[in-house]
């Protein structure tokens, strides 16, 4: 990857939050007004490449990326299309036996919230 000052920008944009390469690109364009779509497009990718950024799909109609981080569990607002986070040390999985260390897992949730 060319590393460019795009990739510190892009990863604190989407630090914390579940964003469309949109709303990537509409934040980096008042830091760079001269920023092109594709650039940022590019970017994205090839930061999803190499791990620093996950894609999350089939929550809207464009795929989200969020700063890859320790494993997680994805609470999708179905209604809202929004995305929660809940991290291993807030959670209880009863049926993962205590003797089973987890390395990684992909676990999203649908549902709406009442």
């Amino acid at each position: 990857m060319k590393t460019h000052a795009y990739l510190l920008d892009i990863k604190e944009i989407c630090m914390d939050k579940h964003l469309t390469v949109d709303e990537i690109f509409e934040k980096l364009k008042k830091k760079y007004p001269k920023i092109w779509r594709s650039t940022v497009y590019r970017n994205v990718e090839e930061m999803k490449e190499i791990g620093v950024l996950t894609k999350l799909t089939g929550i809207q109609d464009k795929a989200l990326y969020e700063v890859t981080k320790e494993n997680h569990i994805h609470l999708i607002d179905t209604k809202n299309k929004r995305v929660m986070d809940l991290y291993m040390d807030s959670i209880n999985i009863p049926w993962v036996p205590h003797n089973f260390n987890i390395e990684y897992m992909n676990v999203d949730i649908y549902g709406k919230f009442s």
